[in-house]
């Protein structure tokens, strides 16, 4: 799926999240009991497992992560419309 990575996505003044930014998000949220990445090399494999280290995002991280994925929601075209 991977709209919410790029730039091209974004609202206007933001930068694309990063994998790591999307496992912490998910993370934060105690409605999840389970996250799942998938990871095509031993790099992209060590940023997950650092989105662990990192711990849960602040509040105004999440706000600006839900401002995004709203907007990618409402613009981007997907399977899932």
């Amino acid at each position: 799926w991977g709209q919410l990575l790029h730039q091209k996505h974004m609202p206007p003044g933001e930068t694309a999240l990063t994998a790591a930014g999307c496992y912490r998000f998910v993370l934060s949220n105690p409605h999840v009991d389970v996250c799942l990445c998938g990871p095509k090399n031993r790099d992209e494999m060590r940023q997950a497992l650092a989105a662990l280290d990192s711990g849960p995002l602040g509040a105004a991280e999440t706000e600006r992560v839900k401002t995004i994925g709203d907007h990618v929601h409402k613009t981007v075209k997907s399977f899932f419309a």
